[in-house]
């Protein structure tokens, strides 16, 4: 008999954001959005700035997450990812909007820790 669920568990550096089983699951891949309905082939997915959709009993959830990954193996799917957040149908361009905006700021934070530490490496070799 082949299973008619996908259980997902969604996780962040703070934790289980998501733990449940689910009907059908959209996540916003790098290369574009991905559906998957159980007894899906195994896969692993990089995960973009989005908005996932997973049905529930036949109501929908919408989770905003900022990268990671997601594997799926025998109606298992594992998601990493830096944040979850969850919101409403009419509200996922705001959510999307501020996730960029957080991703972007970390993204420049670690541009800059890259630039001062290679500044630091520098100085320490002018010593030597």
């Amino acid at each position: 008999m082949q299973n008619k669920k996908i259980h997902v568990s969604i996780v962040t550096p703070e934790g289980n954001a998501y733990e449940g089983d689910v009907d059908f699951l959209s996540i916003p891949a790098t290369t574009g959005s991905m559906g998957i309905l159980p007894n899906h082939i195994p896969i692993i997915a990089q995960l973009g700035v989005g908005v996932m959709k997973l049905i529930e009993n036949g109501n929908p959830l919408y989770i905003g997450v900022s990268g990671g990954f997601m594997e799926f193996i025998n109606n298992r799917a594992n998601i990493l990812t830096e944040r979850a957040i969850f919101t409403e149908y009419d509200k996922r361009g705001e959510i999307i909007k501020e996730l960029k905006k957080k991703h972007h700021i970390i993204q420049e934070l670690t541009e800059e820790t890259k630039g001062i530490l290679h500044a630091i490496a520098s100085m320490k070799r002018l010593r030597e």
